[in-house]
């Protein structure tokens, strides 16, 4: 009987630790950052001609250093969709992943001071920009913290949302 009983559990055992590999949260994930952008992008609806800059660039560390002072080596990952003409539109994206979920909490507030300063500059020059400003988003999920600057964060968020979801 025990001779039996080995082999099942065994068996049992196969199946519930196969079970358990098939999913990862969104903090586990590595996604494509580029891939990433062009969902939120594609979500903006808007005409505004968007700049992009990302990790993979090679003057990416500088880049980053224009929006927060991140700590770099924190920095797994990260994409900035911009407007082209600032003096325009403040429309910007920004997605950062931490290496650590420890850090993420501090994305997120350096993510809004850069939201709070934004705010400020546009008061005195483009103060039509504003009521896109008050509406944008800064949120995090698992080790991701974004900010969304658009007329349509809402289905910017829900892109976001999608593709680390799938």
């Amino acid at each position: 009987m025990k001779k039996h009983l080995i082999p099942v559990i065994a068996l049992l055992l196969a199946v519930i630790l196969s079970s358990c590999v098939g999913s990862s949260p969104a903090s586990e994930k590595k996604i494509s950052m580029y891939d990433l952008s062009v969902a939120m992008r594609g979500a903006c609806g808007s005409p505004v001609d968007m700049s992009y800059v990302s990790s993979e660039d090679e003057s990416a560390e500088t880049a980053l250093s224009k929006i927060a002072d991140f700590e770099y080596s924190e920095i797994d990952s990260f994409f900035i969709l911009y407007a082209s003409d600032g003096s325009k539109s403040a429309d910007e994206i920004v997605v950062t992943a931490a290496k650590d979920p420890a850090y993420v909490q501090q994305m997120t507030a350096l993510l809004r001071d850069h939201l709070t300063y934004r705010t400020s500059l546009y008061k005195t020059y483009a103060p039509e920009q504003i009521p896109k400003l008050e509406k944008a988003e800064v949120f995090s999920e698992g080790n991701y913290a974004v900010l969304i600057v658009a007329d349509n964060t809402g289905r910017i968020h829900s892109a976001f949302d999608n593709f680390i979801n799938k």
